[in-house]
């Protein structure tokens, strides 16, 4: 290596850790720049703020309901519609205690939960929630709180939606102020060749085809045959 350069001017900070790496290396035996010696600082900022800018709210929506699908207990349902994601909601509570039991120490409750868990996800993921309750339909009555709505059709389905579904056949509709919503996830994955849909859903089956109800990822269809009635885009809290 060459031998030490003048030092370019800095904080005190940055001439601080320039000098004790120098004289370390020199005790050593050997030689730095200080170009060399500065840039050590320089990198551990960079990265510094890449970790505070984070992942989109999007990506850690997705991330946290991937993460659901293997979390046992939680990620499956007991006798009765008893579950975790009831049991944890709060800003209304979900559903009733019922005959649920306590799962580590945690007492679960009862109620449909498709809305629980994907207001457990947005939340815990730095999403609005407010005005959401066990209602698959709340999301498009909170639509303008929580964030925006999106019709089935030219809308391109993206990483984090919620998406609702109308089962009740014909053309899926919301109804009135959105009560004719029975069921809602979450979007992971989308294809707009074939429409796929490739989502994370509670209260469902894993192929359903019946079975345990919990935590699944499920391929869905971003068509009127697939029951989709559009799409709710989250905000940040």
């Amino acid at each position: 290596m060459t031998g030490i350069t003048k030092p370019s001017k800095a904080k005190a900070p940055a001439r601080r850790a320039a000098t004790t790496l120098l004289l370390i290396t020199a005790l050593a035996g050997g030689t730095l720049t200080a170009q060399t010696a500065s840039a050590a600082p320089a990198a551990q900022t960079s990265s510094s703020s890449a970790s505070a800018a984070g992942v989109t709210l999007q990506k850690a929506i997705k991330n946290l309901a991937q993460k659901q699908v293997k979390m046992s207990p939680r990620n499956r349902e007991m006798a009765g519609n008893c579950n975790y994601y009831s049991a944890v909601a709060t800003d209304p509570k979900s559903g009733e205690v019922g005959k649920c039991k306590k799962v580590g120490g945690l007492q679960w409750r009862t109620n449909n939960w498709c809305a629980d868990f994907v207001r457990y996800v947005w939340k815990n993921s730095g999403a609005r929630t407010k005005n959401t309750d066990a209602f698959a339909g709340s999301f498009y009555r909170a639509r303008n709180s929580i964030g925006t709505w999106h019709a089935r059709g030219s809308y391109h389905p993206k990483v984090g939606d919620a998406v609702l579904y109308d089962w009740d056949g014909g053309t899926p509709s919301l109804g009135t102020n959105g009560w004719d919503v029975d069921h809602i996830g979450i979007v992971i994955g989308y294809n707009s060749k074939t429409k796929a849909l490739t989502t994370i859903e509670g209260n469902t089956t894993k192929s359903g085809n019946g079975g345990t109800e919990g935590v699944y990822q499920r391929t869905r269809y971003n068509t009127k045959a697939g029951d989709v009635v559009g799409y709710v885009s989250p905000k940040k809290k």
